[in-house]
């Protein structure tokens, strides 16, 4: 089964888990290429088979930015969508040199965003008893200001995930 097949034979939520882990690994692989490439103070780079992976990289990342700068639903259905992430999967396994288990990434998951500005109450991104060993959960709080009498958790393991 080609990854592709597999990607578009997911589920809405397990799409969103699996553009979301590929974006971030991929944004933060090309932002370390690009530190380490004005550390070293290149100004070109050869060709060799891992730029050319960061070439491909770069290309679909541009085109998934649009997905997330303007929320666009992730359909398995959309062969834009699922031919750059197959592609982000692939040219991030070709730089890192070891493949990625996306269904194992995207099975049993939580993933909770929480933007707020001032907090004088309390904000608890995720409550859970306890992490099986197959699950996993991502959560992200962004609070402006916590007030004095504002309290903000990410976390609370209460009853069981996964």
């Amino acid at each position: 089964m080609s990854e592709a097949v597999s990607l578009a034979s997911m589920t809405a939520p397990m799409l969103s888990a699996a553009f979301k882990f590929l974006f971030d690994r991929a944004s933060s692989t090309l932002d370390r290429r690009r530190a380490e490439k004005h550390d070293s103070g290149e100004a070109g780079e050869a060709v060799t088979e891992e730029a050319s992976a960061a070439g491909q990289l770069e290309s679909a990342m541009n085109t998934l930015a649009v997905y997330k700068q303007h929320n666009f639903a992730l359909k398995p259905d959309d062969s834009v969508l699922i031919r750059n992430l197959t592609t982000v999967q692939a040219e991030l396994e070709r730089i890192e040199g070891s493949p990625i288990d996306i269904a194992a990434i995207t099975r049993a998951g939580v993933v909770v965003e929480v933007d707020s500005g001032d907090v004088e109450g309390r904000v608890t991104g995720l409550t859970a008893g306890e992490i099986a060993s197959t699950g996993h959960a991502d959560v992200r709080v962004r609070t402006e200001t916590v007030k004095a009498s504002g309290e903000v958790t990410g976390m609370q393991i209460e009853r069981r995930l996964g």
